[in-house]
């Protein structure tokens, strides 16, 4: 498939793991790309790396906010189209999970869980959905293998997960011909976010398969092919799964 025109992308969970990596890879192939964490040391050296490895049109614009706050996403994705002059692309990265068995569960990991990975996703898609409406634009949400199971001790990650599937095809059928929608759905990825897990005999039982997980890159990877396959088709959903499983 042919590299296409140079995108201009709005990324948030931009930091590290998966969302870092899709920042580099976008730079690296001539996009521009405006990343977004509430990290900002971290957030600044995916920059760098980006920067250093960027060809072509590749450019990243950095900027710290919390993806809960409706108006800091709202000045992020303004800034983006100022800077940019346009949004082609969203990418509602910003996610994490907490596993426990439902009955050992904090009620408030569970609603850190939704706040992220619903709202967050939400408020994202609230502010951009114009923009990318008035360019034909693509959102590309990050999704799960649990979007489409359930697992032992994780079953409100799962649920959140089955929402962001939702929500794209909710996309795929209010605004057709209007904005296209990509849903990937990653396994286990070689990255920190098995670390937010608090029970040490879950961490113990989980964190070999994270290890034997997919490189983040190659999740990105996906989220390059979907953007590259405008002007073919629209790639709807992604399911990738490490060697292992």
């Amino acid at each position: 498939m042919e590299t296409s025109p140079s995108r201009t992308i709005f990324l948030t969970g931009a930091s590290s793991g998966i969302g870092a990596a899709i920042a580099r890879i976008l730079v690296a192939h001539g996009h521009q790309v405006f990343a977004t964490a509430r990290r900002e040391e971290a957030l600044e050296q995916v920059a760098q790396e980006a920067m250093a490895g960027a060809t072509g049109n590749g450019r990243i614009l950095t900027g710290v906010m919390d993806v809960l706050d409706p108006g800091a996403q709202q000045k992020a994705v303004a800034r983006c189209v100022a800077e940019f002059g346009k949004l082609d692309v969203v990418i509602p990265n910003a996610g994490l999970g907490i596993f426990s068995p439902l009955d050992q569960a904090e009620l408030d990991d569970w609603m850190t869980m939704v706040d992220v990975n619903v709202k967050g996703v939400l408020i994202t898609l609230h502010v951009s959905l114009p923009h990318l409406i008035e360019h034909q634009g693509l959102v590309i949400n990050m999704g799960s293998v649990a979007s489409r199971n359930v697992f032992p001790n994780s079953g409100v990650y799962c649920a959140t997960k089955h929402a962001v599937l939702a929500l794209g095809e909710a996309i795929r059928q209010d605004l057709k011909e209007k904005v296209a929608t990509t849903t990937i759905c990653p396994g286990a990825v070689n990255t920190a976010f098995i670390e937010q897990t608090k029970d040490p005999a879950l961490l113990d039982q989980y964190r070999p398969g994270f290890k034997k997980g997919m490189q983040p890159a190659f999740v990105a990877r996906q989220v390059l092919n979907a953007i590259d396959a405008r002007g073919f088709g629209i790639v709807s959903d992604i399911t990738i799964r490490p060697d292992f499983l």
